[in-house]
């Protein structure tokens, strides 16, 4: 399924002139200098086709759009055609194993030969006359060569120009005909029927590796790989065991790759470097996933790692849409600039040694995809403690909030990650194990300002009600779901609810009595308060009173105790965990209020 929907997408790209995806036999590949070479075959010179860096950094190989590369493993690995490294291009290199490099260069002749024998043009002649005369016993004494020896070792592909003309000689209209013929079939070709196509075809031996996904294989890594006979039947090995055609495995890899290589298209969930994509060619809809997915952030944030700039336009719409869910009204065609029953995909894939593992995949119309995001959106949604903290929280800040701030690996569960994005995905319930994390956070962490750490924040609240809420929809909770709102609810009767606002109170009531206090009530009793409240607050209200006859304004918080106090019949013993939520949320709305009402008052 997941391959036969890549290669769909590769079929729909291909007809569109603006997208760029190489077309079959061709691939994109890291350039970096271009020889330079007369109708006669003679090299006048070495082009540099090095690009500046992200940055401004040094610079780096330029991409291209090259005959096919090879999968290649071992010391005797098959040359490329017009494009390879020096070693096989000239016949030079540093390795230290003369016989091995002049086994390279006479492949790389042998094979440009053979697709080429029966060319007639220019530019085929002027290659083969090249390969023909090249003499790779002096070839680094070549004045050309001489002064760029060190970076031409460094193994940089090269590709071949001919002097005079616009382009390079790959992209001549006879060769690329001469490479795909000889591409397409060749006689030790396995014949069999594609499982994505139906069609008596050959078969493809080995898949192109995949690229672009975080922490796996520099070079790349395989989603279709056999390499123990433990996974062999039949008789057959390698990835005849599921047979692929030579045509839809260098498909779906190569829009694969397309959109790994592209920034917007690509987004960091976990350990799943995800990519989506809908059966249309426009862009619009890439752009509006990419910002429901990730929604831009003031950049003035540290936690920020938007990287290319984004379409303002994109970002007002999406906003637009995300607050008309928010506020109940139904979304539409997003004035009409897409069609919301366009299929549409996301894919996540996870390194695996030399493989990929799926992590997730999901297909749904692309109007289904928008309302789920946004419902997730609206379910986060909780009033904010400083005004800075985005609107809409992105996914990769939900998951950071489960990882101690004080570890220096960052990293998220796998799991989890994938588990959460499912969630969204399906509209369904949110992982326990999300809601379990937050909560051992809020219990471990204590607050440092110096350090940004805070046990009862923004992000966390907002998950927190957000796992409650869906869970009580789901399990038609009504009186659940009234007490998990955007902020105070001051009309709750909930106990869990009332016991949190009563813990911001009594903190409240101490800070007052001692400002600029370090620690506070919450620093030593947060955790025991919100899981056995019958043990904690009768110590907590004594010491309140302390408070109150030291504060100038401890009649206000008397009064706040005490309307609090009527709603509550007894101290429960202990709360469960999901109780347990509930107190932080009340703990949360009451202490955002508390500094809400004081800017409004100007205390």
């Amino acid at each position: 399924m997941i391959i036969h929907d890549l290669t769909k997408y590769y079929e729909i790209l291909t007809e569109d002139e603006n997208s760029h995806v190489p077309s079959f036999g061709f691939s994109s590949a890291k350039v970096g200098f271009a020889l330079n070479i007369s109708e006669k075959g003679e090299l006048l010179d070495l082009i540099s086709l090095k690009v500046e860096g992200n940055k401004g950094k040094k610079l780096v190989d330029r991409m291209l759009t090259v005959p096919e590369q090879l999968k290649r493993a071992g010391t005797n690995a098959p040359p490329n055609f017009l494009c390879d490294n020096s070693k096989y291009v000239l016949g030079i290199d540093d390795k230290g194993n003369p016989q091995r490099t002049k086994d390279a260069f006479i492949a790389f002749k042998e094979l440009h030969f053979h697709v080429l024998k029966e060319a007639k043009g220019i530019a085929a002649k002027a290659v083969l006359t090249f390969l023909d005369n090249w003499n790779i016993d002096v070839a680094d004494q070549n004045p050309v060569l001489n002064k760029n020896l060190n970076d031409l070792y460094e193994g940089s592909n090269i590709v071949f120009r001919l002097d005079g003309q616009i382009g390079f000689i790959h992209n001549d209209e006879e060769i690329k005909k001469l490479w795909k013929k000889n591409n397409s079939k060749s006689e030790n070709d396995v014949i069999g029927q594609c499982l994505i196509t139906g069609e008596r075809t050959s078969i493809a031996r080995l898949h192109p590796n995949i690229k672009n996904v975080k922490d796996a294989q520099p070079m790349g890594a395989s989603i279709v790989s056999f390499n123990a006979s433990a996974y062999e039947s039949y008789g057959k090995t390698q990835s005849y065991n599921s047979p692929v055609s030579k045509h839809s495995a260098f498909a779906y890899s190569t829009v694969l790759n397309h959109m790994l290589a592209n920034q917007k298209q690509r987004i960091q969930i976990g350990d799943a470097t995800t990519v989506f994509w809908a059966e249309s060619p426009e862009d619009i809809y890439i752009d509006l996933a990419a910002e429901l997915f990730n929604p831009t952030i003031k950049q003035t944030e540290k936690e920020s790692k938007d990287v290319y700039k984004r379409d303002t336009k994109i970002e007002k719409l999406v906003k637009d849409v995300l607050m008309r869910a928010k506020s109940g009204q139904k979304i539409n065609d997003l004035e009409g600039k897409i069609d919301l029953q366009t299929k549409f995909y996301i894919l996540g894939l996870s390194p695996n040694a030399s493989r990929l593992s799926i992590r997730f995949f999901h297909s749904d119309s692309f109007g289904s995809f928008v309302d789920k995001t946004a419902q997730h959106y609206k379910d986060m949604e909780i009033v904010k403690d400083f005004d800075h903290k985005p609107d809409n929280i992105p996914i990769w800040m939900m998951l950071g909030e489960t990882v101690s701030p004080k570890s220096k690996n960052k990293d998220t569960s796998p799991l989890l990650a994938g588990a959460v994005m499912r969630s969204i995905l399906n509209g369904g319930a949110y992982p326990t194990s999300l809601f379990n994390a937050v909560m051992i956070r809020v219990r471990a962490d204590i607050d440092d300002k110096e350090k940004n750490i805070h046990r009862v924040n923004y992000i966390r609240a907002a998950i927190i009600k957000a796992y409650l809420l869906r869970n009580a929809r789901i399990q038609k909770n009504t009186k659940l779901e009234e007490v998990l709102t955007v902020s105070l609810n001051e009309q709750s009767t909930n106990t869990d609810y009332l016991l949190g606002r009563l813990f911001a109170v009594l903190e409240k009531a101490q800070q007052d009595a001692n400002p600029g206090i370090n620690a506070t009530i919450k620093d030593r009793y947060f955790a025991s308060a919100s899981a056995t409240p019958a043990a904690v607050f009768p110590i907590l209200l004594r010491l309140a009173q302390h408070h109150i006859a030291k504060s100038d304004y401890g009649y206000a918080i008397d009064r706040k105790i005490e309307s609090i106090m009527n709603e509550i019949s007894k101290f429960p013993s202990h709360l469960t965990l999901e109780q347990q939520g509930t107190f932080v949320l009340g703990y949360y709305h009451q202490r955002v209020a508390f500094y809400q009402k004081s800017d409004k008052t100007g205390k």
